[in-house]
């Protein structure tokens, strides 16, 4: 049995309607993933997309800070890495180093 649909959260902001082509495999998954968080595809890919680009702020700010201050000290990297697999797991390329699959 489907979830209800989620409350709309974007009812103050202004909406923008546009069209995109993904690969039918990719819509099938977001259908999906969608019906099983209870939204529907268009709230589905929203959120997707802001999550994205809040990572693509955060790796642009990550960027200026290494412009700024130089790269990070071998130990300094040893503890993003630590961090790195807490939250994401081990990179997924067998590096020992989440720098070095950049």
């Amino acid at each position: 049995m489907a979830k209800p649909r989620a409350a709309s959260k974007t009812t103050s902001m202004s909406l923008e309607r546009v069209t995109i082509t993904i690969p039918s495999e990719t819509l099938e998954a977001v259908r999906q993933a969608a019906e099983r968080d209870g939204l529907s595809v268009s709230a589905w890919l929203s959120r997707a997309a802001e999550k994205a680009a809040k990572i693509e702020a955060g790796l642009a700010a990550a960027e200026e800070v290494l412009a700024e201050l130089g790269p990070p000290t071998p130990e300094e990297q040893a503890w993003v890495d630590s961090v790195m697999d807490l939250v994401t797991g081990p990179p997924m390329d067998g590096s020992t180093s989440h720098h070095d699959a950049a």
